[in-house]
């Protein structure tokens, strides 16, 4: 901004002095629209670049974690039930391989 402000204050210093006489007005004026397309045309990607960020969440999956909780709650005990008769099953056979030896 400040070298955009710098060269509006130069080309302000030419037409006082008569430098610029010769220009038409759409001569003089071309520079100050494409400046300002330009300007516009980086605040738009810089309000891109922050919109696109502020709608991501911090983690991808904290939804999936919420949603699955519930659901995980009430398959721990029936989890724990069947490692318990898995390790009584492996006790049994290995019991039963002892008394066979």
């Amino acid at each position: 901004m400040e070298e955009e402000s710098r060269k509006r204050k130069e080309r302000l210093a030419r037409m006082r002095q008569g430098r610029d006489s010769s220009d038409t007005v759409e001569e003089s004026v071309s520079g100050v629209v494409e400046e300002t397309v330009a300007k516009h045309q980086r605040e738009a990607e810089q309000q891109q670049e922050i919109d696109i960020e502020a709608i991501a969440p911090k983690r991808a999956d904290w939804d999936l974690k919420r949603d699955l909780q519930r659901r995980l709650d009430a398959l721990q005990p029936q989890n724990e039930a069947a490692v318990t008769q898995l390790i009584r099953r492996r006790f049994q056979e290995n019991d039963a391989k002892m008394e066979t030896t």
